[in-house]
């Protein structure tokens, strides 16, 4: 699979950057590190949407796990 890379300077790190416009619109600009050419926008309830929704699935896989966990810690238990 091939790098996303900048389109001013060729660097393939980016980072997400909160912006507040003058009317009051929350933004997350998606920038290169290294030089800061933003090539993206996202609208800030889009992005607390997505970690709202990974949060709910980790909290559901994470209640998975300890139940698989807690129920095989009982079967070693019973175990003569």
């Amino acid at each position: 699979m091939t790098r996303s890379k900048c389109p001013s300077c060729d660097y393939h790190e980016f980072e997400a950057v909160p912006v507040t416009t003058k009317t009051g619109q929350e933004f997350c600009l998606i920038q290169c590190v290294a030089c800061g050419t933003v090539v993206g926008a996202l609208d800030s309830v889009k992005i607390t949407s997505v970690i709202k929704n990974a949060e709910k699935k980790l909290a559901r896989f994470l209640a998975n796990l300890n139940r698989k966990v807690v129920a095989v810690c009982n079967m070693k238990d019973t175990r003569p």
